[in-house]
């Protein structure tokens, strides 16, 4: 028996700032075509079941569009008649019993089972029995939900949460628990396993798949895609769904660099031909703050116009004595609205609003500064 394990698709999430042509976020449109091509590299791939081992959504309560596009998968899933094995994990299972998982919107369809209400549930599909433990409410209870397993001899386990020995990986996201590496039991024929957003093997049965897109610049050097798994021979091969298409280019020491010489080596990083749909960071260290500020903006703004996702990321060396300088705290506001032109000279704050983003900011600024101000003086 073959199967797909895939995980972490986060449906719904949505980041950067950058839109399309149509006023969507360009990361979340992005989210949701890699899924479609997920399905339809597994539909290619005939697999005997697929198993999502959790996260299909970003959030608990997700929008329309999420939920459609999965359904849309699911569908075409069916129309193949590929069973389909789901668990929910911390991003898409309700945090209290009162709410409602979005799972039960898709209950009772032909050949998709979903392990969604904080309990193990046994799965039979094909020749093996899949033991799903989906998201727990306590980390204690993934113990109690383990210990109701039956081996049957022919066994696929499926969990989502971050294992012991990955803790240094922990993401800190929202009901992240971590699992105990006694859960790696090999009497298992795979362990397939959710969370952890970088494809990786944890004992020779047991692998995270990772998920299908970045989501971050800590995710770089991640392997992304599926894993296609032979349960018979338990070998694991990466299923990749596209290139890759985020760069986070190695730190560059600017040390000694006038403003001409930072602005060349910047566009020689960023050919419009190599950095098209892809997401960029280029960290420039050792910085000369007065020699970055007197690069042309207009010709920084173009740079990675044609990018899915474009940074800079400074690091400028007199950073200390910066920081040491000290602040009169009854010219904040000058210093936000300073900071903010700055921030919109790059477009990060779009032109129509920043007059208003300036003059409301500057306001609560000179508000705060006063309270201030006025409880010094009262107490004194």
């Amino acid at each position: 028996m073959k199967i797909i394990h895939l995980a972490d698709s986060h449906l719904g999430f949505s980041s950067y700032s950058r839109l399309d042509e149509h006023g969507r976020n360009r990361i979340e449109e992005m989210v949701y075509s890699g899924f479609e091509q997920a399905i339809e590299k597994i539909v290619d791939l005939r697999p005997d079941a697929v198993v999502h081992a959790g996260d299909v959504f970003h959030h608990v309560r997700p929008k329309i569009k999420p939920l459609v596009v999965f359904q849309r998968g699911l569908m075409r899933l069916m129309k193949e008649d590929i069973p389909v094995i789901i668990i929910s994990g911390n991003h898409d299972a309700p945090k209290s019993f009162s709410s409602t998982s979005p799972f039960r919107l898709f209950d009772n369809l032909p050949g998709v089972h979903i392990a969604q209400r904080y309990q193990y549930e046994r799965i039979e599909t094909g020749d093996h029995s899949f033991h799903c433990i989906p998201f727990c409410l306590e980390p204690q209870d993934y113990l109690t939900e383990f210990g109701k397993i039956e081996r049957t001899g022919r066994d696929v386990l499926v969990m989502h949460g971050l294992v012991e020995s990955l803790r240094n990986k922990k993401m800190r996201s929202v009901g992240e628990h971590e699992l105990a590496d006694s859960f790696l039991k090999s009497d298992f024929d795979y362990i397939a396993l959710g969370h952890y957003h970088g494809q990786a093997q944890l004992s020779k049965n047991a692998w995270y798949s990772g998920s299908l897109e970045y989501f971050n610049f800590g995710e770089s050097q991640d392997e992304k895609g599926m894993l296609l798994v032979d349960l018979e021979s338990g070998r694991a091969e990466n299923v990749p769904v596209r290139p890759r298409y985020m760069i986070d280019y190695p730190a560059i020491d600017c040390s000694g660099m006038r403003s001409e010489e930072i602005a060349q080596c910047l566009q020689e990083l960023c050919r419009e031909d190599e950095t098209r749909d892809e997401m960029v960071r280029i960290t420039l260290k050792n910085l000369n703050r007065a020699a970055y500020r007197s690069i042309d903006q207009t010709r920084l703004n173009k740079l990675g116009a044609s990018a899915l996702y474009f940074k800079i990321r400074t690091e400028f060396a007199d950073v200390e004595e910066h920081l040491e300088r000290p602040v009169d705290r009854r010219a904040l506001h000058e210093e936000f609205s300073s900071y903010l032109r700055e921030e919109s000279s790059r477009e990060l704050i779009p032109e129509k609003i920043k007059d208003e983003v300036l003059a409301y900011g500057s306001e609560i600024m000179k508000r705060a500064v006063l309270a201030r101000h006025k409880e010094e003086l009262d107490a004194s």
